[in-house]
């Protein structure tokens, strides 16, 4: 069975979206039961194909439904909100540049996120009790969520996508490959990290997927 770029697209979306949304933190009982309710959804529908990419859903799934809310909850304040250990596991681009290389660098890097988010015409929307900064790893993987379903609009109606690709390129070297796989095998090697060690393992494996699907090695 051929597979189409549109089909390829819609993965990728889909993929990005959930790691996206995997990385907000669902304080309110609703917002936990909905996640588990899109992971079930998704699992069901695109599991096999997203498989293929390297990423286990249905692992994700299972250890986010075995666990208790309490755990959830506990795990990821003290890993994601607390900001404790050797380097910080805050998942913001930054935050976390802002430590380990100064102030200039992140500035630089999070001048750039706005920028990008700008040439969309995007403002910040207080979307939960928790509002992502706009350099949280969830911001940035919901932005590049945004940018495959802006090339599968114009790949649908025939039109040039060249330029969005590129953006698509650009925005995930500076900053998605640029800091996620050292922040992601802390988070891995962290002892407090359970829900998370999963996680990330499997947003490792999608990273090293889209590296080779970008042309980024």
């Amino acid at each position: 069975m051929s597979v189409s770029i549109l089909d390829v697209l819609n993965v990728r979306h889909a993929t990005y979206d959930l790691f996206s949304d995997l990385f907000l933190y669902k304080f309110s009982s609703e917002d936990f039961n909905d996640l588990l309710k899109k992971l079930s959804l998704i699992d069901e529908k695109l599991g096999e194909f997203i498989e293929e990419t390297g990423v286990n859903v249905r692992e994700v799934r299972r250890v986010i439904e075995n666990s208790k809310r309490s755990d959830y909850l506990i795990e990821y304040s003290s890993l994601f909100i607390a900001g404790v250990g050797v380097k910080p596991l805050i998942p913001v681009e930054s935050k976390r540049l802002f430590s380990l290389m100064g102030e200039k660098v992140a500035t630089f890097k999070y001048n750039d996120v706005i920028r990008f988010y700008r040439s969309r015409h995007l403002v910040p929307k207080l979307i939960s009790e928790f509002p992502p900064e706009p350099d949280h790893i969830s911001s940035l993987l919901a932005f590049m969520s945004l940018l495959i379903e802006e090339e599968f609009k114009l790949r649908s109606s025939g039109k040039d996508a060249f330029k969005t690709v590129q953006d698509q390129k650009n925005f995930a070297v500076t900053h998605l490959f640029s800091w996620i796989p050292d922040w992601i095998n802390d988070v891995i090697n962290d002892p407090r990290s359970s829900i998370y060690k999963v996680v990330c393992s499997e947003l490792s494996n999608w990273l090293k997927f889209e590296r080779d699907f970008l042309g980024e090695r």
